[in-house]
């Protein structure tokens, strides 16, 4: 059984910061680099580093989106529905965006709940993660056919809600990409690119907040001699994430989110070739 050295686990910190909120499937990335650094830590030591790398990138969407955060918490303790927030948005409007956000979280947590057990299974089989990357690029292409315009807060539905909530229970699967699928679900249904991506990155907090919760009993397969590079694999994926967000969010805006897709048909094949002929 290999162990998880120091540098194993920036590199992995790294590549999770980056692929989680990239839409290129943090998930499906991790089993596929795992497999190929031969990192097959036993007695759920694997389920437990992974769960510490997400809570990294849990901290810096919460670090860079910390005044969105708080004006939601906050409007349900205003009484003016009309007040400025400091995000520059009204009390009505925060307060909406945190019940869409609650509403749109439902569809995974049930997944999750449910099907856990099923999806912790997928997240050792590298092929599955392949074929899956395959998919995510054809979410990703279809974007270049949503015409820019779309609705902003004060527009967004309960359906859209739901239906985005829906993208991101799916990309529970390792190789479909949460960002990437919540990001097009926004599109798709008719959101503004500014409004898909903020909703998007904002719906990943409750969702990765809330693995880590259910996860948090495989913390106890840690052991002493992997603790020192799980903590550092953590602090890079942080690091990393909070990069990457706002690189993506400029790209986004731009119109160029299909930009990914040739990149996860490149992967996901790359990862069936290798699975299948090199290896």
């Amino acid at each position: 059984m290999d162990e998880l050295t120091i540098a194993k686990a920036v590199f992995l910190g790294a590549l999770q910061g980056a692929t989680e909120f990239l839409p290129v499937s943090s998930s499906g990335h991790l089993v596929i680099a795992q497999d190929i650094l031969g990192v097959r830590l036993g007695n759920g030591g694997l389920v437990a580093f992974d769960v510490c790398l997400h809570f990294g990138t849990l901290v810096s969407v919460v670090v860079f989106f910390w005044r969105d955060i708080v004006d939601v918490v906050s409007s349900f303790f205003h009484r003016d529905p009309d007040a400025p927030m400091k995000s520059g948005v009204s009390v009505r409007d925060a307060r909406k965006l945190g019940i869409m956000l609650v509403i749109g979280t439902i569809p995974a947590g049930i997944v999750g709940i449910v099907l856990k057990d099923f999806f912790e299974g997928l997240f050792s089989n590298a092929l599955a993660a392949g074929f899956m990357l395959l998919v995510t690029g054809a979410i990703l292409w279809g974007t270049r056919f949503v015409k820019g315009e779309g609705v902003g807060l004060p527009g967004i539905t309960l359906r859209q809600s739901l239906l985005i909530g829906f993208a991101q229970a799916v990309a529970i699967i390792p190789g479909i990409s949460r960002s990437g699928s919540t990001i097009a679900g926004g599109l798709y249904t008719g959101l503004s690119r500014d409004m898909a991506a903020r909703f998007a990155f904002l719906l990943s907090v409750p969702a990765i907040g809330g693995a880590t919760v259910l996860q948090l009993d495989d913390l106890m397969h840690l052991s002493r001699e992997t603790s020192l590079a799980t903590f550092v694999g953590t602090v890079i994926a942080a690091i990393v994430g909070f990069a990457c967000i706002k690189w993506l969010l400029g790209i986004v805006r731009r119109g160029h989110v299909s930009w990914f897709a040739p990149y996860c048909w490149a992967a996901g094949i790359a990862t069936i070739v290798y699975l299948f002929v090199i290896r």
